[in-house]
C-alpha cells in the first residue's frame, strides 16, 4: 500500500517505509518459506523504484540479484516464473539503459520471449509480455539500427492492442507502446503515415486517461512530443502552439516531489527551445524559460541520477543556442563544460556516448569559429570520428555523425586548404544521402550540405560541374521544406548564394534576379529579433548591388538590427561579441552602395548608424534628459533607472565554472532574465517618448543636419573602405558633403597593414626600434592615394598658420597612421602636417556630444617606472619632473607606484589625466585592455564605470593606447576611445609602442604650448586651454623630428577627439 501510494504522490519517506518492510518480511521467510520468492520480488521492485529516482547503482544490483534468486525459486513449470522472468528482464534492460551493456540486453530480450511462450494464448499476461519484449526489442533497434527488430517490435504491440478492447484496464498503455514504436518507424523513414498513426493513437490514449488518472501525465507528454516531431516536419505552428499546453498541463500534474518532474521540465523546456529557435525567432523569453526548467531539471537530478546526463546535455544545447543568438561567451564555456561532464557519465559502451561524443565536439568546433582556438577544431574532429565509429552501418544515427564529421572537415579545409579534408567531407556528405533517401526527414539537411561543400570546391577548383551538380540539389532541399518549413529561410539563402555564384561567372541575370528573389522571401521569414535576420538583410543587399534603392533599403534595415544583436541586457563582452559576429563590415558596405547611386548624405547616415554601435548604446545610457523631464517627468525618471539598472548590470562579472553551486547560477540566470526584461522595458519606453511632439527622433541616430555641425571647427575627412571599393566623404560646413573617389582598392589597403613596417608593432612601451626601408614607401601612399585627393577637393595649400582637420578612418584605414601620409625623401617634401594640424575621431558624434565642465581644475599625473612584471621604464621619472616644470603645484595630483584604485577615485574630478605606464592591448577581449599600474591593470572596463564630468583631455603615454581590435575596427574599442566615450573631450594616445625615451620629450614640448601664457592671462586663474590639445601635440611631434628621429618614433602618437 505504501508503494502504491509513493506512485501516486511521489513521497520518498513511503518509498522507504515500504522497502524497510519488504526487508522485515523477507527476513521472516527464510528458504525454503513457499513465500519468500514473493518477497524477493516485491522487496527488488521497490529497490528497483529507488533506483529510478536517485540513480543510486547499488539499489539497481541488489534488485537483479533478488529477482535472479526469485527465478531460481520458481523453475518450470511453477505458475509465477513468467512474472520471475519478466521482473529480471526488466531489471536487466535498466541497467544496459545505464551502462549500454549490450550482454544484458541480449539475456533481458532472451528472457521476455521465455515468459511470452509460458503465456500463449489466451494468458491473462500475454499482452505484458508483448509488451515488454517489444519495448526490449525496439530497444536494441535503436542501438544496432537493426531493422527487423522494430517491425517485430510494431507487430507484438499491435497484437498486445488486440488483446486490450476498448474497456480493458490497460488499453491506453498499449495503445502509447504502439504509438511510441510508429513514431520511432517515422524517425528513420519518414513515412508520414506512421506519424499521422501515433498522434492519433496518442489521442486516444489520452482520452482513456481523463483526470485524475494516474497515468494521464504520461500521455500528455506522449502526445506533445509527437505533435513537435510534426512541427519539426511540417512547420505547422498549430502542432507546437498543442503541445507547449499539453507540456504545461503534464507539469502540473507532476508537483515538487513526484517522480517524473524533472521529465516533464525537460519535455517542457525542448518545446519551449523549438518555439523560440523556428516559430519565434529571437523570442528571448521562451530561451531563458527552457534554461530555466533545464536548470531545475538538472537539479532534480543530482550526481548518480541515472538521467544525469540527459540532462546536461539538454542545459548545454539550450546555453549554445542561447551563445548563437546573443553571443555570450560564458554561456559557450558552461556548454562545453555541462557536455564534458555528460560524456563522462557515458563511457563505452553507453548507449548515448555516441550522442555526448557529437555535442561535445559541435560545441567545441563553434567555439574554434568564435575564437580561432584550433586546438578545439584539431579536438573535435576525433570526436565525431570516434561517434561515427560507434554507430556503424545500420545504425540509425549513422548519416548524423556523417554530417556532423563532413562540416568538421569542412571547416578545417576553410582554414588549412588541405584539399584531402574537403574531399573527404563531400564523400561523408555523399554517404549521409544515401542514408536519407526520399521521404527521411532529414533528407533536406542533408542535400544542403553536400551542395554547400560542392559550391566550396568549385570556388577553389572553379570546377562548373560542382556548381552545377550544387543547384539541383539546393532546389531539391528547398522543395522538401514547404512553406511554414522552420528551415525554408536557410534553403532559400544557400539557393540564392549558389545562384549569386553562377551569375559572377557566366553573368546570367535570370540567376541573379531569382536570388534577389529567394532572398527577399528567407528576409520575410526571418522577422525582426531573429538571430539571421541581420545576415539575410546583408545578403539581399549584396544581391541588390545593381539596385541601389532596393540594396539602401536592405543595408538600412540590417543595420537598424545591429543594437538588437548586441542588446544593453548584455554584459560588455557579450555585446562585443556579438558585434563581431554582425557587423562585419556592414556598416561600409551599406556606405559605398549610398556613394554608388550619389547619396554621399546618406552614406554618411549609415556609416554613423552602422559603426560603433557598443559606444552609441553607452552613451544612449548617460544622455541628459533635461526637456524630456520637463514634458514627461515619468517618462524620464522611467528612462533614467533603466539606464542606471543596465550600466550597472552590464558590468557584471559573469563568468562562471563548474565549480559554481546550483544556486549560484539560478542567481545569475535570474539576474540575466531581468535585465532582458529591463531592455524590453527600455525600448518600449522609448517608442512611448516618440509618440510625443518634438520627440519623434528621441535617441535615434542622427541625421545629416546635425552631423555637419562637427565640422564647425574645421573639415570632417571619413575614409570608407569597403570591398566594393574606398573613398572619403567630406563633410564641412559650407559644402555640406563632399565625395573624393580613392583609388585604392580594399585589398590594397589590406595589404598596406601586412607591411613590415606596421606588422613590427610591439605589446610593450619599449626601448628605441628600428627604422625600416618600408616605412617611406607606406606614408607616400597614403599621401598620393589618399591624402592629395582630399586636400586638393579642399583646396588646401602650405600655410604658416594651419587649420584643424580630423581623420574618421573605417575598417582597415583605422590602423594605418594617415595623418603621417607623405614623400619624405624628395628635395621638396611634402606631408599632412605641412598643411592641417590632424585630429582623429572614432564617429562623427563624438565631436558633437559636449558635457558641460563644472568642477575646478585639476591634472593627475600617473607616473610606473617599475611595473611588476613588465620591463623599467626609467624615463618616466624625467617625464614627470618636465610636468611639473609646467604645471602649477596647487593643479597638480602625483601618482608614483599608484595603486588601481587611487587612480579610479580621482577619476572623475580630473580635468587632464596624464598616464606614463606600460599599455596592455587584450587580443581576444579588447574590455580587458588596460594601463599596467603598480598593484595590477586599470582595465577599460573599470574606466567605463567612472563618471567624468569634469574630463577635458587625457594624456595616455603608453604604448598601443589607440590601437583597437582588428576583428572589430569599426567598433574602435580601444583604450584612447574607451577615455574618449567616457567624457574626455580630447585624448593624446599611440598607435603602436613608442620608445620610453620620447615620452619626457613630448610631454615637454606639449605641456609647454597648452601652458604657455598669454598677455592677458591672470597668473592665479590660469588654466589651459585643452581644444589645443591637436595643435600643441603638433608642436611637439614637429620637435622630436627635428631631432631626426626614425618614422617609427614620432609617427605613433595621435590626438583623437576635439
Amino acid at each position: 500500500a505504501l508503494y502504491a501510494w509513493f506512485e501516486q504522490s511521489g513521497r520518498h519517506e513511503d518509498l522507504e517505509e515500504a522497502i524497510s518492510l519488504h526487508r522485515e518480511a523477507l527476513e521472516l521467510r527464510p528458504a525454503p518459506h513457499p513465500g519468500r520468492s514473493s518477497s524477493l520480488n516485491n522487496l527488488a521492485i521497490a529497490l528497483s523504484t529507488r533506483f529510478e529516482q536517485s540513480g543510486r547503482h547499488e539499489d539497481l544490483e541488489e534488485a537483479i540479484s533478488l529477482h535472479q534468486e526469485a527465478l531460481e525459486l520458481r523453475p518450470a513449470p511453477h505458475p509465477d516464473r513468467s512474472s520471475s522472468l519478466d521482473n529480471l528482464a526488466t531489471a536487466l534492460w535498466t541497467r544496459f539503459e545505464q551502462s549500454g551493456r549490450h550482454e544484458d540486453l541480449e539475456e533481458a530480450i532472451s528472457l521476455y520471449r521465455e515468459a511470452l511462450e509460458l503465456r500463449p494464448a489466451p494468458h491473462p499476461d500475454r499482452s505484458y509480455s508483448l509488451s515488454n519484449l517489444a519495448t526490449a526489442l525496439r530497444t536494441r533497434f535503436v542501438q544496432s539500427g537493426r531493422h527487423e527488430d522494430l517491425e517485430e517490435a510494431i507487430s507484438l504491440h499491435q497484437e498486445a492492442l488486440e488483446l486490450r478492447p476498448a474497456g480493458h484496464r490497460d488499453r491506453s498503455a498499449s495503445l502509447n507502446n504502439l504509438a511510441s514504436a510508429l513514431w520511432t518507424r517515422f524517425e528513420q523513414s519518414g513515412r508520414h503515415e506512421d506519424l499521422e498513426e501515433a498522434i492519433s493513437l496518442h489521442r486516444e490514449a489520452l482520452e482513456l486517461r481523463p483526470a485524475p488518472h494516474p497515468d494521464r501525465s504520461a500521455s500528455l507528454s506522449n502526445l506533445a512530443i509527437a505533435l513537435k516531431t510534426r512541427f519539426e516536419q511540417s512547420g505547422r505552428h498549430e502542432d507546437l502552439e498543442e503541445a507547449i499546453p499539453l507540456h504545461r498541463e503534464a507539469l502540473e500534474l507532476r508537483p515538487a516531489g513526484h517522480p517524473d518532474r524533472s521529465s516533464s521540465l525537460s519535455n517542457l523546456a525542448a518545446a519551449l527551445y523549438a518555439w523560440t529557435r523556428f516559430v519565434q525567432s529571437g523570442r528571448h523569453e521562451d530561451l531563458e524559460e527552457a534554461i530555466s526548467l533545464h536548470q531545475e531539471a538538472l537539479e532534480l537530478r543530482p550526481a548518480g541520477h541515472r538521467d544525469r546526463s540527459a540532462s546536461l546535455n539538454n542545459l548545454a544545447s539550450a546555453l549554445w543556442t542561447r551563445f548563437e543568438q546573443s553571443g555570450r561567451h560564458e554561456d559557450l564555456e558552461e556548454a562545453i563544460s555541462l557536455h564534458r561532464e555528460a560524456l563522462e557519465l557515458r563511457p563505452a559502451p553507453h548507449p548515448d556516448r555516441s550522442a555526448s561524443l557529437s555535442n561535445l565536439a559541435i560545441a567545441l568546433k563553434t567555439r574554434f569559429e568564435q575564437s580561432g582556438r584550433h586546438e578545439d577544431l584539431e579536438e573535435a574532429i576525433p570526436l565525431h570520428r570516434e561517434a561515427l565509429e560507434l554507430r556503424p552501418a545500420g545504425h540509425p544515427d549513422r548519416s548524423s555523425s556523417l554530417s556532423n564529421l563532413a562540416a568538421a572537415l569542412c571547416t578545417r579545409f576553410e582554414q588549412s586548404g588541405r584539399h584531402e579534408d574537403l574531399e573527404e567531407a563531400i564523400s561523408l556528405h555523399q554517404e549521409a544521402v544515401e542514408l536519407r533517401p526520399a521521404g527521411h526527414p532529414d533528407r533536406s539537411a542533408s542535400l544542403n550540405n553536400i551542395a554547400a561543400a560542392l559550391k566550396t570546391r568549385f570556388e577553389q577548383s572553379g570546377r562548373h560541374e560542382d556548381l552545377e551538380e550544387a543547384i539541383p540539389l539546393h532546389r531539391e532541399a528547398l522543395e522538401l521544406r514547404p512553406a511554414g518549413h522552420p528551415d525554408r529561410s536557410s534553403s532559400l539563402s544557400h539557393l540564392a548564394a549558389a545562384l549569386c555564384t553562377r551569375f559572377e561567372q557566366s553573368g546570367r541575370h535570370e540567376d541573379l534576379e531569382e536570388a534577389i528573389s529567394l532572398q527577399q522571401v528567407a528576409v520575410e521569414l526571418r522577422p525582426a529579433g531573429h538571430p539571421d535576420r541581420s545576415a539575410s538583410l546583408n545578403n539581399i543587399a549584396a544581391a541588390l548591388s545593381t539596385r541601389h534603392d532596393s540594396a539602401l533599403d536592405a543595408y538600412q534595415a540590417a543595420i537598424e538590427l545591429l543594437p538588437r544583436l548586441a542588446m544593453l541586457s548584455l554584459d560588455l563582452s557579450s555585446r562585443q561579441q556579438a558585434l563581431t559576429s554582425g557587423t562585419d563590415g556592414l556598416a561600409c558596405a551599406a556606405a559605398a552602395c549610398a556613394i554608388d547611386s550619389g547619396q554621399f548624405e546618406k552614406a554618411v547616415e549609415l556609416l554613423e548608424e552602422g559603426r560603433a554601435v557598443f559606444w552609441s548604446q553607452a552613451l544612449q545610457l548617460r544622455t541628459p534628459m533635461t526637456d524630456l523631464r520637463k514634458v514627461a517627468p515619468e517618462l524620464e525618471e522611467t528612462l533614467r533607472d533603466i539606464s542606471l539598472a543596465l550600466e550597472q548590470g552590464s558590468l557584471r562579472d559573469v563568468s562562471r565554472d563548474m565549480s559554481d553551486n546550483s544556486q549560484e547560477r539560478m542567481s545569475m540566470e535570474r539576474e540575466a532574465v531581468r535585465l532582458r526584461r529591463l531592455n524590453a522595458k527600455w525600448l518600449a519606453t522609448l517608442e512611448e517618448v516618440r509618440q510625443l511632439e518634438g520627440f519623434e527622433d528621441f535617441l535615434r541616430p542622427r541625421r545629416i543636419s546635425t552631423l555637419l555641425g562637427a565640422a564647425v571647427e574645421g573639415p570632417v575627412v571619413i575614409l570608407n573602405a569597403s570591398k566594393a571599393g574606398c573613398a572619403a566623404l567630406i563633410l564641412t560646413l559650407l559644402n555640406a558633403v563632399q565625395h573624393v573617389p580613392l583609388a585604392l582598392t580594399f585589398a590594397n589597403v589590406t595589404v598596406l597593414l601586412m607591411r613590415p613596417s606596421l606588422e613590427s608593432r610591439h605589446m610593450t612601451r619599449v626601448q628605441s626600434h628600428h627604422q625600416y626601408n618600408d616605412f617611406q614607401m607606406v606614408l607616400a601612399v597614403l599621401w598620393l592615394l589618399v591624402v592629395r585627393p582630399v586636400f586638393q577637393s579642399l583646396g588646401l595649400e602650405k600655410s604658416d598658420t594651419l587649420p584643424s582637420l580630423w581623420w574618421c578612418p573605417t575598417g582597415p584605414f583605422t590602423f594605418l597612421p594617415i595623418h603621417a601620409g607623405g614623400i619624405y625623401n624628395s628635395g621638396e617634401p611634402q606631408c599632412v602636417s605641412d598643411y592641417v594640424v590632424s585630429s582623429y575621431t572614432p564617429t562623427i558624434t563624438a565631436l558633437i556630444s559636449d558635457v558641460p565642465v563644472s568642477n575646478p581644475f585639476k591634472m593627475m599625473a600617473v607616473i610606473e617606472p617599475n611595473t611588476p612584471g613588465q620591463s623599467r621604464l626609467q624615463y618616466t621619472i624625467d617625464e614627470l619632473q618636465r610636468i611639473e616644470s609646467h604645471v602649477p603645484e596647487k593643479d597638480l595630483i602625483k601618482f608614483q607606484s599608484a595603486n588601481v584604485e587611487e587612480v579610479v577615485l580621482h577619476l572623475p574630478t580630473t580635468s587632464i589625466a596624464h598616464f606614463a605606464c606600460h599599455g596592455q592591448q587584450h587580443p581576444e577581449n579588447p574590455l580587458e585592455s588596460a594601463l599596467m599600474l603598480h598593484n595590477g591593470p586599470l582595465k577599460v572596463s573599470q574606466i567605463m564605470q567612472q563618471p567624468t564630468l569634469n574630463a577635458r583631455l587625457a594624456f595616455l603615454g603608453a604604448c598601443q593606447t589607440a590601437m583597437g581590435d582588428k576583428t572589430l575596427p569599426d567598433e574602435v574599442i580601444h583604450l584612447a576611445s574607451t577615455l574618449l566615450f567616457a567624457g574626455f573631450r580630447g585624448v593624446v594616445g599611440t598607435m603602436w609602442s613608442i620608445s620610453d625615451e620620447d615620452g619626457p620629450k613630448v610631454a615637454d614640448a606639449f605641456y609647454k604650448y597648452l601652458y604657455r601664457k598669454k598677455p592677458s592671462t591672470i597668473a592665479d586663474m590660469f588654466e589651459p586651454d585643452t581644444r589645443e590639445a591637436a595643435r600643441a601635440l603638433h608642436v611637439a611631434i614637429d620637435k622630436l623630428r627635428s631631432e631626426g628621429v626614425s618614422f617609427k618614433r614620432w609617427v605613433p602618437f595621435i590626438h583623437m577627439g576635439r
